[in-house]
């Protein structure tokens, strides 16, 4: 770039032949809008023609900035990330949320504690059984309400149900965003099977609205028991050739191996729970750990690694669903008789107070604190959402990385913007 057409980038600059004093130009710019943490070297410039020689006469890199969403298919939901690019390598970003905000917790200050369960439907779409559950066990706890043991063993079948269908709608995804189409359309064939189980039981294949306070609102059908006996006849089958194509594959190995590295101390200093956790080494399940409704009793294993890397991510998540189809089997082996829904009045009425329902959804710890005054609506609810702080992480990994990695970095936290934006 020569001296006039840097001169004409920095208005009213006073200068005498060739020589530019560095306070001059300085004048005329009010709060250039820095995206990064240390503003460029040498001459400040408006955004978007960042990165200038201290010599006018030297070759020089411009940065731009690339909005990425909030429609785009590689950002999984409504995001929209406006990165500082160097090139193909990413120099900072930020996380633009709000696109899909629900306003479910000022909502449910005006529904009855019975109709919370369909808000929260809206925010984990994915997955909305286990923040359902979240609700009722909070609700649960105000009311002193005692579940029936069938029911709690219901809940724990179909939140397993739904994990398996949400891990399968992201795992397909991350092959198509590292270059591989056929194991996307193969997971979701496998993932049609629990949806067909879900909306046997619930009669819906989306917002189920099905784990109600006091218990669950249907008994297991004998069609949804067959649907889940045949697929666990072939469920370890299927497992090995998912695992052949998708993580043997040289190239999604190169795409994921080595980048997004999380350290032990990133996910706890964040407050990352669920897969981002588990595969930075942190033994932490809530369905082991903090147990609720029948998981104390069930038989299963904590997945976990200890490289941090997108490849454990994807391979932790993976290992999960092998655990999720040997709870199911031991549910349909064991599920005891008696009713699946407690004696509640029409009208529930809690008393003054405050609980908090903590379960282990397919993303991490969803928790749902409810305070109550004693009437048939909640004073306040808060919905902590766990891929709130894992956009924070992935924030955190973007400068420095390829575009192209960036995108299956993003992909590997499995964001659900229904709930980061509530």
């Amino acid at each position: 770039m020569g001296l006039d057409q840097q001169t004409m980038l920095t208005p009213n600059i006073p200068f005498e032949g060739d020589t530019i004093a560095q306070e001059d130009l300085l004048e005329g710019y009010v709060n250039p809008g820095w995206l990064s943490s240390e503003p460029p070297k040498g001459i400040v410039v408006p955004r978007n023609t960042r990165r200038i020689a201290d010599d006018p006469l030297q070759l020089c890199t411009d940065h731009y900035l690339l909005n990425v969403g909030p429609q785009h298919p590689s950002t999984h939901g409504a995001l929209r990330v406006v990165m500082e690019m160097d090139g193909e390598r990413i120099m900072s970003g930020e996380a633009h949320v709000g696109q899909l905000h629900r306003g479910i917790e000022k909502l449910a200050e005006h529904r009855r504690y019975h109709q919370l369960a369909t808000l929260v439907d809206r925010a984990d779409y994915v997955s909305g059984i286990t923040v359902e559950t979240a609700v009722a066990l909070a609700t649960e706890q105000l009311a002193e309400i005692e579940v029936p043991t069938r029911a709690q063993w219901l809940r724990c079948l179909m939140a397993e149900v739904n994990r398996i269908a949400s891990h399968y709608m992201w795992m397909g995804p991350m092959g198509l965003d590292s270059g591989a189409m056929g194991i996307f359309l193969y997971m979701q064939k496998d993932r049609e099977v629990f949806l067909d189980v879900l909306e046997e039981m619930t009669g819906q294949r989306l917002m189920f609205n099905y784990v109600r306070p006091g218990g669950v609102t249907g008994d297991l059908t004998p069609r949804a028991e067959q649907i889940l006996r045949d697929y666990l006849k072939i469920g370890i089958k299927r497992m090995k050739e998912h695992w052949d194509n998708l993580f043997e594959s040289e190239i999604f190995q190169m795409r994921t191996k080595g980048i997004g590295v999380l350290t032990r101390a990133d996910v706890l200093n964040y407050g990352a729970t669920g897969h981002v956790l588990r595969a930075s080494g942190v033994d932490f399940d809530v369905r082991r750990d903090r147990p609720y409704d029948a998981y104390d009793q069930f038989d299963f294993e904590v997945m976990t690694r200890s490289g941090g890397d997108i490849f454990d991510r994807v391979v932790c998540r993976f290992d999960e669903i092998r655990q999720s189809l040997r709870i199911i089997e031991q549910c349909l082996d064991g599920l005891p008789t008696g009713d699946i829904k407690a004696k509640t009045p029409k009208v529930l009425r809690v008393p003054a107070g405050e609980a908090c329902g903590i379960v282990e959804s397919a993303r991490g710890e969803v928790g749902i604190h409810l305070y109550a005054d004693g009437s048939d609506k909640p004073l306040r609810m808060r919905y902590r959402p766990p891929t709130l702080y894992s956009l924070a992480l992935a924030e955190v990994l973007l400068p420095g990385t390829l575009f192209a990695d960036a995108i299956v970095n993003m992909g590997s936290f499995d964001f659900c913007f229904g709930e980061v934006d509530r």
